[in-house]
């Protein structure tokens, strides 16, 4: 394969797949490992933790409208850089998700009830599992250059 560049689809689609099986081991992870918190966090800070993780999977669903801006892709912008944005987009929102995950693993730690941190990985998961990073801009042609 030298010389022949990856698809940047593929490259996505190997980065998903790398993203929810590390998603899924963090969550073996956390069913192995006790916390040893003496003491829970409140459930203010319990709530708190769990609506910032919610709302970073609502952020990775929209990161392809915020990367890409109000105005859209505009025609004169080369496909190459159109490309670079789509890219980054589909890194920002599984970085999102996985963000989700990450506050259930750290509330496991921190004591908090087993429900809710299934419930962050869950939802960390199952966004991913429903997420699209749809076409990259250029394959509509034979060339990605811009």
């Amino acid at each position: 394969m030298e010389g022949k560049p990856q698809s940047p689809a593929l490259v996505m689609r190997v980065m998903k797949i790398v993203f929810i099986v590390s998603g899924v081991l963090f969550f073996f992870v956390a069913l192995k490992l006790p916390n040893n918190a003496s003491q829970p966090p409140t459930p203010k800070i319990q709530l708190l933790l769990t609506v910032l993780a919610l709302s970073n999977v609502v952020f990775g669903f929209n990161a392809r409208r915020i990367i890409r801006g109000a105005k859209g892709t505009s025609e004169d912008v080369p496909t190459s850089i159109q490309l670079k944005r789509w890219m980054s987009a589909g890194v920002v929102s599984l970085a999102f998700f996985e963000s989700c995950i990450l506050f259930g693993f750290v509330l496991h730690f921190l004591g908090a009830p087993f429900w809710r941190v299934e419930l962050l990985f869950g939802v960390g998961l199952i966004a991913m599992l429903f997420w699209s990073p749809g076409t990259p801009p250029g394959t509509e042609g034979n060339s990605l250059q811009g």
